[in-house]
């Protein structure tokens, strides 16, 4: 088990790699005046104009066919992974998004395997095929081992050695989503593939949520030795219920030495602020780090989850994020402090 340490917060802006650069970098420097350690971004395909941002257009890894590589989302999120680096922020990759298998996107894997398609709103597909045909996963494995090896341009290694700018990378934002689990070994096993390939490098690897408290704490994930982080995922922001998922999984997490991170929460409408600030409490007191969903600019003010520095939701989690690093935790997180 990892030494306690001092806990700590950060962001996802999945698509941040993609804005122009002084919205980028804006975003950067508001989360390093936070006091923000981690962001998390996804390796997906962005559309321009993306949420009302200055995103622009790029394709995912694998557009034009699965084992296609197109490097330019690499290139543009190692850009980005120097530029929080130089603000003592690391990155967290997801490195698939489940909402891409014909869901909030079409991907190149929906192509080739005949996945069904919906609008989302109306009901996720039925993506099983993903996670059970053995082709599928082989690809899926590639796709993996490709980007891990990818040769940084800002740092000059690849990224399996990268270390000091990326502190994990996740198997797949929320798999199986909103569907049965219908290959309960799949996570494990793809945590073996990065691992196979990190070896000891240092970098994490991480669940990368699920749609829920309940499947984002399967008992699986403390049981599969090559996996690290277990990654909380919950919009409800019912405080007992919260506590009870997070109180009831930190003694497995920490008998079978894995780390719980609070990833992903957000709160809309006219009480997002005190919402904000009673679920951020209720973290606190835990000792889990938590993350927000999300920081972008620009924010939607009450109207959505995106929160940036001109809404009053801001200085709420900048002055949370201040109590956060205040406190101390069971879990030891030396990649973000450096074991103080």
């Amino acid at each position: 088990m990892l030494s306690p340490s001092l806990f700590f917060i950060g962001a996802n802006s999945y698509y941040l790699w993609a804005v122009s650069d002084s919205d980028r970098i804006a975003v950067l420097d508001a989360m390093k005046n936070a006091d923000m350690k981690l962001l998390r971004v996804f390796i997906t395909k962005v559309d321009a104009g993306t949420k009302g941002s200055t995103s622009v257009s790029v394709n995912d890894l694998e557009t034009v066919a699965v084992g296609s590589y197109d490097d330019t989302v690499l290139r543009m999120v190692d850009t980005l992974a120097a530029e929080a680096h130089t603000r003592d922020i690391k990155l967290i990759i997801a490195m698939h998004d489940r909402y891409s298998l014909g869901c909030w996107g079409t991907d190149a894997y929906v192509k080739k395997y005949n996945l069904p398609t919906t609008n989302c709103q109306d009901g996720v597909p039925d993506s099983s095929i993903f996670y059970t045909n053995q082709n599928a996963i082989n690809d899926f494995d590639n796709r993996l081992r490709h980007i891990l090896n990818f040769q940084s341009p800002n740092f000059g290694v690849p990224w399996q050695q990268l270390s000091d700018a990326i502190f994990a990378f996740e198997i797949q934002n929320e798999a199986m989503g909103h569907m049965n689990q219908v290959a309960p070994n799949w996570w494990c096993d793809r945590a073996n593939t990065i691992r196979s390939v990190l070896g000891s490098w240092g970098i994490q690897v991480s669940t990368g949520g699920g749609t829920d408290l309940p499947t984002s704490l399967q008992s699986q994930f403390f049981n599969c030795a090559d996996i690290q982080i277990i990654a909380l995922h919950d919009y409800n922001l019912d405080s007992s219920y919260l506590a009870s998922h997070v109180d009831a999984a930190k003694p497995l997490a920490l008998s079978s030495g894995k780390r719980m991170l609070y990833e992903e929460f957000g709160a809309l409408g006219s009480s997002k602020q005190s919402e904000i600030q009673t679920v951020t409490n209720l973290l606190i007191s835990t000792g889990v780090p938590w993350m927000y969903w999300e920081v972008t600019k620009p924010g939607k003010g009450n109207s959505d989850y995106e929160v940036w520095t001109d809404e009053p939701s801001w200085n709420t989690l900048q002055s949370q994020g201040q109590a956060t690093r205040k406190q101390g935790g069971e879990f030891g997180w030396p990649e973000i402090d450096g074991g103080q």
